[in-house]
């Protein structure tokens, strides 16, 4: 993932940017290939090539419709931070990438003394589908990942 973290710019650099910029359309095209919707694209896509994925393969482990999970990955739509996290299971990605990826496009890191995200923490460590992990959550009263 080196490459990505070579092309994000620094929060206070992007910051700077936009206050220095002589008006709105310089700072929006100085800042645009940083903003969070597309960092989330770029590290999608990179997961797919490392874990030698493919789109409709993670969307199927992540129980997300294809038409809406394609525009995920292509920038179009922003996922909420359960699609996101959804979306680290059907990558299979760890708990420690899974919230990196949070951190680093701008989502709150899995809590583990809040208990949606204790029982996620859980499957995700033990490798759970989204199915099994969605069925701790019904047994707990919680909000599932198909809610």
């Amino acid at each position: 993932m080196g490459d990505l973290d070579m092309q994000e710019k620094d929060t206070d650099k992007l910051l700077h940017s936009l206050k220095k910029a002589e008006n709105f359309q310089t700072a929006l095209s100085e800042t645009r290939d940083y903003t969070l919707d597309n960092v989330l694209k770029d590290y999608l896509n990179r997961w797919l090539i490392e874990k030698n994925i493919t789109k409709s393969a993670v969307l199927k482990k992540a129980g997300i419709a294809e038409a809406t999970g394609y525009q995920y990955f292509d920038g179009k739509r922003n996922p909420s931070r359960e699609k996101i996290i959804a979306l680290t299971i059907g990558l299979e990605l760890t708990l420690e990438e899974t919230n990196e990826l949070m951190k680093k496009t701008g989502y709150a890191q899995l809590y583990p003394k809040l208990p949606w995200d204790a029982v996620v923490i859980f499957g995700i460590s033990h490798r759970l589908s989204i199915t099994e992990i969605d069925d701790y959550l019904y047994h707990e009263g919680l909000k599932t990942f198909g809610e």
